[in-house]
């Protein structure tokens, strides 16, 4: 067991209706609920590269937890997307979406859906998706380092022929056996990637000098 899933076990997990009751607690470079790391400023140059990835094609954009607004900062700086769809659960982190981005929200730039992905997805049309960009946080032992699989068909039925998906991979430097498997059990046969190098503090929720940026396209 890595030191990762050690801690999160220890903290424990809350249920869905607990994690949006917990304080969204802000620093200039975490992000904390209910007691759980969710986000390092340390990230930026890979949400950098992801956004650029989800972003290739232009066109509309779907992305999947907000967090600190790292990753749709950099989607928001390209001239080639037409509409931005953020999905975020948590209602505080919503609030600050929300007042980052009120003009582009009310203009309908931008369209924020405040839910859990699992509960609004089935909602949103087949093939309507340039881009896909999937960053939400595990909500159960479970879907430590792998909370990304559940969504994988999901984003295949959503994304237009030759749509990309990127996510946070949890990965060091190559799919896994399993990885590969989900996505190809979804569908998608054009499985590439770069290697981000990175620079985590100490005892962080990632603690290695690289990080996988997947490029998948349908």
């Amino acid at each position: 067991m890595d030191d990762t899933t050690s801690s999160r076990k220890k903290i424990g997990f809350p249920n869905k209706e607990e994690w949006k009751s917990n304080t969204a607690h802000y620093t200039d470079d975490s992000l904390y609920i209910a007691g759980h790391h969710v986000m390092g400023r340390w990230e930026t140059d890979y949400m950098c590269r992801l956004a650029h990835i989800v972003c290739q094609n232009g066109g509309h954009i779907l992305e999947l937890g907000y967090g600190m607004g790292i990753s749709s900062d950099f989607i928001q700086k390209n001239k080639k997307i037409i509409t931005h769809t953020i999905i975020e659960c948590h209602p505080e982190v919503a609030q600050e979406c929300r007042k980052k981005y009120t003009h582009e929200i009310s203009e309908g730039s931008i369209i924020l859906c405040e839910n859990f992905w699992e509960d609004i997805i089935y909602k949103l049309p087949n093939e309507s998706y340039d881009g896909i960009l999937f960053d939400t946080y595990p909500l159960t032992e479970e879907q430590i380092h792998k909370n990304h699989y559940w969504f994988f068909k999901d984003a295949y039925r959503l994304l237009k022929k030759g749509g990309v998906l990127t996510y946070y991979s949890d990965e060091k430097k190559g799919y896994s056996k399993e990885h590969m498997e989900k996505l190809k059990e979804a569908g998608f046969t054009h499985i590439g990637y770069h290697v981000c190098k990175v620079n985590p503090p100490q005892n962080m929720y990632w603690n290695d000098t690289s990080i996988l940026a997947p490029e998948i396209i349908k």
